[in-house]
């Protein structure tokens, strides 16, 4: 009987203690600092309706949580790291009861600042990348809580600017990333109220252009893409396609089109956290949604690839 209370103590003791991990979760948000060499991830939801408020960061070995105040509980925004500030700046995002945000927030490694507590960007499941030659974050569409949205816009001095420019067709939950090499934005794919997109956009000399159809079988969404910086090109992984089924291939964009890279890695998913670390030279991957028939499965492993293969972080 004494052995018996005993492990029923030890047991509540174990389910008390804090996760050394964060829970499992997708739509959250997952950017490196390179001044810090670390990893900020921030926000999320899993099967229930609450979205989280917790950050963490990854340090190379292990994560550790912070316990301080920041943005609201959240997910599906949209983050970069600006070079010139050194700091990571988050916007918008989804939150409790579907509102949605136009905040814009700055994290400098160790706390949180509200930077503008409300903007005329409103925006969720949208993307944002800094371009080191304007000196300036660029961000696109998203749904503002009422509708998807296709104007593009810029953060430069504190502030939010739509810019006057002619853009993609309205979407959210698309892939975009800053090409080094080419000094370019490249944006695919994405979700609109009556279907998928399978195009390709880039962005440069101050205006959109257009690189690959507008549908075919490659449609995705909830997918991200990333810059390699050791292979000098732009890769993406997972999404779910045009059948509503979740995919796990990685791949590359190349010339208006799509090259699979490999099937093997992470299992079939999307709505989850990708970054890459320019120190390590790979991209860290966390979480997201699987599907088992009809019902959402919130996971929270880790991978990193390495250039080559992707593997399972214990």
């Amino acid at each position: 009987m004494i052995l018996l209370v005993q492990l029923l103590n030890y047991s509540n003791e174990k389910i008390n203690e804090p996760s050394s991990t964060p829970v499992p979760r997708w739509g959250h948000v997952l950017v490196y600092d390179p001044v810090r060499n670390t990893m900020l991830l921030f926000g999320g939801r899993a099967v229930t309706d609450n979205y989280f408020d917790d950050t963490w960061i990854w340090d190379g070995k292990e994560w550790n949580k912070k316990d301080l105040k920041g943005p609201s509980a959240r997910g599906f925004c949209a983050v970069t790291f600006h070079e010139g500030r050194k700091s990571i700046i988050l916007h918008g995002g989804r939150g409790n009861n579907s509102v949605t945000y136009s905040d814009t927030w700055e994290w400098d490694g160790e706390k949180w600042s509200l930077l503008q507590a409300d903007s005329d960007y409103k925006a969720d499941h949208h993307h944002m990348v800094y371009i080191a030659p304007e000196q300036r974050i660029l961000a696109f569409g998203g749904w503002d809580g009422t509708k998807v949205t296709g104007e593009t816009w810029s953060w430069t001095n504190m502030s939010w600017k739509k810019l006057n420019v002619a853009s993609p067709p309205k979407r959210a939950a698309y892939g975009m990333a800053y090409d080094r090499t080419l000094n370019r934005v490249k944006l695919y794919g994405g979700l609109w109220v009556d279907g998928q997109y399978a195009d390709i956009w880039e962005w440069y000399n101050g205006s959109w252009n257009l690189k690959g159809g507008s549908y075919d079988n490659s449609s995705l969404d909830h997918h991200s893409l990333f810059y390699d910086e050791k292979l000098r090109y732009v890769l993406g992984f997972g999404g779910k396609n045009y059948r509503y089924k979740a995919q796990n291939n990685t791949f590359r964009i190349h010339e208006g089109s799509l090259l699979t890279v490999t099937s093997n890695g992470p299992s079939a998913r999307y709505s989850f956290g990708i970054a890459y670390d320019s120190k390590m030279e790979s991209a860290y991957l966390f979480g997201g949604k699987e599907l088992k028939g009809e019902i959402q499965i919130a996971l929270n492993d880790f991978w990193k690839w390495d250039g080559k293969t992707w593997t399972k972080i214990q």
